[in-house]
């Protein structure tokens, strides 16, 4: 199975497999045969999976469990993992609950996600299981919930998915044979994020912010495995662009649900940043997303633009939204951001 391995310093080859052979087997199985085959490595991994070192071990009806080793190229720019890596399992988990009840011919979309984060994670804090069940089961929308569990077997992540029942599309008639396996590698790099943090601890967070904007301090190794940039700043505003990519692929052939919402909690969360005080950072208590429209490699470059909505000495909330060339909102969402001393 395609993972992610660890090179000499700060950088880490991502390798996949080309979605096609993915596309292929989801138009002949329903969701519980399909994903029950990735889980068995009959399927290859969906590529954001594999980029995060995310493994399916288990699916049944109305039940999924992942398994994943947080990593270094997981990590936000103050050394914890981004808030995005635990929406990315979230989504995963409870989307494959939800659709191990979906027979051949549909799939699911997710509608609404939202993420309560109880407990930070480090790149060690060892083999990280998430769980998602299925809450309600309906003709076209189905609830699930999801648990994140670190490698103490202490909570730290709750969430609620909505999804849509949605025909699974496609035109033509299907091929009689999966394309190649062909396996895809992409080199990521990244800076030092304790020169962040020592920056931090002399500079306000708009200084700060100002600084990873135009390249005087690292970017976080989460934007660069997941490939976005924080592209302006402003007081109680942040704006990144991204580029869909492949390795952001969910099965479905788009790109995941959890990328956008990784954005949106970049986005809001450096806005509210902007707002703090030397020797400052803030951790997201809370994410609230609404998917409106799928992403894939033709929606071209992406801006995601956070702003504060309310900032107080400790409890901020922010909005962002996710929006293509055209000016259209893709995806929404809100933050709710706690400030604290940095550690």
């Amino acid at each position: 199975m395609p993972d992610a391995s660890l090179n000499i310093g700060n950088a880490r080859t991502l390798r996949w497999t080309d979605p096609g052979v993915l596309a292929f087997h989801r138009q002949r199985l329903g969701g519980l045969d399909f994903f029950r085959e990735m889980a068995r490595g009959g399927i290859p991994a969906v590529p954001v999976y594999s980029v995060l070192d995310m493994r399916l071990t288990d699916v049944e009806r109305g039940y999924c469990r992942f398994e994943c080793d947080p990593g270094p190229h997981m990590v936000n720019p103050v050394g914890g993992i981004h808030g995005g890596v635990y929406a990315i399992l979230a989504d995963s988990a409870a989307g494959i609950a939800a659709q191990s009840w979906i027979e051949e011919g549909f799939v699911t979309r997710t509608v609404r996600l939202n993420v309560d984060f109880l407990r930070p994670l480090t790149a060690e804090s060892g083999t990280v299981v998430c769980e998602g069940r299925t809450a309600k089961v309906g003709r076209t929308v189905l609830l699930s919930d999801a648990t994140i569990v670190d490698g103490r077997g202490r909570d730290v992540g709750r969430a609620q998915g909505t999804f849509m029942v949605v025909p699974a599309g496609g035109s033509g008639k299907p091929a009689a044979a999966p394309p190649a396996a062909a396996e895809r590698e992409f080199l990521v790099e990244w800076g030092d994020t304790d020169t962040i943090r020592r920056a931090s601890a002399g500079r306000t967070g708009f200084e700060v912010m100002s600084m990873i904007a135009d390249g005087r301090l690292p970017a976080a190794p989460i934007a660069q495995t997941l490939g976005f940039r924080l592209d302006s700043v402003g007081d109680g505003a942040a704006a990144f662009l991204c580029d869909p990519a492949e390795r952001q692929y969910n099965p479905l052939g788009i790109v995941h649900g959890g990328v956008p919402a990784t954005l949106i909690d970049s986005a809001a969360g450096c806005a509210v940043h902007t707002k703090l005080p030397a020797g400052y950072s803030f951790s997201t208590v809370s994410l609230t997303c609404e998917f409106f429209r799928a992403i894939a490699l033709d929606t071209g470059p992406v801006r995601c633009e956070g702003r504060v909505v309310k900032h107080g000495r400790q409890v901020s909330v922010a909005d962002a939204d996710v929006v293509d060339r055209d000016g259209r909102v893709l995806v929404r969402g809100t933050a709710t951001c706690l400030a604290h001393p940095l550690r």
